[in-house]
């Protein structure tokens, strides 16, 4: 699901309403469940996340998808597979360690669902954005299509089928609403962490701080690996932190090409682990969104969430920087 839902916080309230149940009913304990869903929105591969789009942009590429399946994908799938591993000895190690504390009471009120269902075939319409952009990015390259008009369309789509499902076009125009408002509040976000970036850029290069890190790795042998090193720890710093992934990674993207420029390293090798840190860092701070919503509904601290997700994604940190070694070192 986080392949069309690449918000944390937003796959964390539907997987709590629809995968806990099921994970508690198949016998996993409550907290083990809290961990998984915590890290399901991490680093999985998709076009639709926004940080995906900067980032190809800023480190020039031509479509989102190649960006995605010729370097996010080769580090993120495996990384993905290993911190599966080890989610599974970990939360069953934490569940022996803590006994029946790792069983809680879960505020049903927070996981009803509306008994109203539309038709199945309602399902299909969240993959269409990912569909288009997919089919848009591998086989009509010359049509220049962005996220914006395929999200534009999707819905256009989505509002005639409901219009003529219901045939009521009040309501439709009235609930349609929902998704400008969500809309609105999300661009002025992204606005907001993409002025703060400028901003941090541009006072960094006026107090000559990227032309001196530059200075100081042009001459350095293996300068890919330093920088690759330091971004991503600093990264992880301000994210744990901070709480949020996409700020950090707004705010230092700016400054990879010219830097990465001056190192003569692939951009990508300085960029893609950061980004992915950002991504797994972030369930791993108790302030951020997705533990705290996560740690809500199971009625715990998030301090508990966080015991639960921080060895696995620990572990995927640690591969990350390790596969995209091997990737654009040797």
């Amino acid at each position: 699901m986080s392949l069309i839902i690449p918000s944390a916080a937003s796959l964390a309230v539907i997987l709590m309403a629809t995968l806990y149940p099921i994970l508690r009913v198949a016998k996993m304990s409550s907290l083990s469940a809290a961990g998984v869903i915590a890290t399901t929105a991490t680093i999985v591969p998709t076009p639709l996340g926004g940080d995906n789009v900067v980032a190809a942009k800023i480190l020039g590429f031509e479509h989102v998808v190649d960006y995605v399946t010729m370097h996010h994908a080769v580090i993120s799938l495996p990384v993905l597979v290993i911190i599966g591993i080890a989610h599974y000895f970990w939360q069953k190690y934490m569940d022996k360690r803590q006994g029946a504390a790792a069983f809680t009471d879960v505020d049903e009120s927070k996981l009803t669902t509306n008994s109203q269902l539309p038709p199945a075939y309602y399902a299909l319409f969240p993959l269409i954005p990912l569909f288009l952009i997919v089919v848009f990015g591998l086989f009509f390259r010359q049509i220049k299509i962005g996220l914006v008009e395929i999200t534009l369309f999707s819905f256009a789509l989505a509002f005639i089928v409901e219009l003529i499902r219901k045939g009521d076009l009040r309501e439709q125009m009235k609930n349609s609403s929902l998704f400008f408002t969500g809309m609105g509040q999300g661009f002025s976000q992204v606005v907001v962490l993409i002025v703060a970036a400028s901003t941090l850029v541009a006072g960094l290069t006026a107090i000559g701080a990227i032309s001196t890190v530059a200075s100081l790795v042009k001459e350095v042998n293996n300068a890919g690996i330093g920088l690759m090193f330091i971004f991503s720890g600093l990264t992880a710093l301000i994210t744990l932190i901070s709480g949020s992934g996409n700020a950090v990674f707004y705010s230092f993207i700016e400054l990879i090409p010219s830097i990465a420029n001056q190192a003569h390293v692939d951009p990508v090798m300085i960029a893609l682990p950061m980004q992915l840190t950002s991504n797994l860092i972030r369930a791993i701070s108790p302030v951020s969104a997705v533990v705290i919503i996560v740690a809500s509904v199971v009625k715990v601290s998030p301090i508990e969430v966080v015991k639960r997700t921080s060895v696995p994604l620990l572990v995927g940190f640690v591969a990350t920087l390790i596969f995209t070694l091997i990737r654009y070192s040797f």
